[in-house]
């Protein structure tokens, strides 16, 4: 079992990632979770990140809180 929470976010070409993320105060923080999805993509795959299609923050298999399309479309 952890106590950290997991964002797992979707990217438009199928590809995953999955990180921990640390969360100040033990609020869930979208937008760092996408800043940081954005930074893991570009690092793995050398190339500019396409759009981020879903995301959600999971800890222990359970769905903590999830982001649709719209609500991910926060800028660079």
């Amino acid at each position: 079992m952890t106590t950290s929470a997991i964002f797992v976010a979707g990217f438009e070409n199928g590809i995953v990632t999955r990180m921990t993320v640390h969360k100040p105060r033990g609020k869930l923080d979208m937008a760092r979770g996408v800043r940081l999805a954005r930074a893991a993509y570009e690092s793995r795959m050398k190339e500019a990140p396409p759009v981020i299609t879903s995301a959600h923050y999971e800890r222990d298999g359970e769905i903590l809180e999830s982001y649709d399309r719209e609500a991910l479309e926060i800028g660079p």
